[in-house]
């Protein structure tokens, strides 16, 4: 009998040690761009994007208004989040929507991370 129950614990023990850390959501949001950020430190990812579409209102654990594309490389390489930051600064530019993925368990000084930005026509 005993055998049985380290048996079970060793697998509750393992199944933990497996689980996911954090469990979120991600939500696409259609918006404009308002503002881009880039900063001279880590602050806020290095870059971030100002939309017309709060965050906060489809994912309550954002911040406001920004989402952030990890510049400084935490959440992607630096190098991708750049040409996020450039596809929004080409919406800011030309006035055209985006699609931006934003998931929040990914968060610089409470701001989402967006891993995804469409340019729409």
């Amino acid at each position: 009998m005993r055998k049985k129950s380290l048996y079970g614990a060793a697998i509750a023990l393992f199944t933990a040690l497996l689980s996911p850390l954090a469990i979120g959501d991600v939500a696409n949001i259609v918006a404009k761009v308002n503002r881009v950020l880039v900063v001279a430190d880590d602050r806020f990812g290095g870059c971030m994007a100002a939309l017309t579409v709060d965050p906060a209102t489809v994912l309550p654990a954002c911040m406001p208004t920004w989402v952030s594309f990890s510049c400084t490389g935490d959440f992607t390489d630096p190098v991708r989040g750049y040409r996020m930051l450039d596809q929004a600064q080409l919406a800011l530019a030309t006035g055209k929507l985006v699609m931006v993925t934003v998931v929040d368990t990914s968060l610089h000084n409470g701001y989402c991370f967006a891993n995804r930005i469409d340019v729409i026509r």
